[in-house]
């Protein structure tokens, strides 16, 4: 599994899969799994999907983390 932060300035917007946030794809936290790229609002939702085995389904919620 390969983690990065952003580093490109896309307008494109996506749900953090953790919290449900819009976030933008080019400001965002992100990290790679099985070849696809999930995005985070921030770095607690990055390490809980980080924390969370490969293959696990994701139950995004749609209230944000605070909420």
């Amino acid at each position: 599994m390969t983690t990065t932060t952003a580093t490109t300035h896309s307008t494109k917007s996506t749900k953090d899969p953790i919290c449900g946030m819009t976030v933008s794809e080019g400001s965002a936290l992100h990290a790679e799994r099985d070849g696809k790229t999930y995005y985070f609002c921030g770095d607690h939702c990055r390490q809980t999907f980080l924390a969370t085995p490969a293959g696990t389904k994701i139950e995004g919620k749609d209230r944000g983390c605070c909420g």
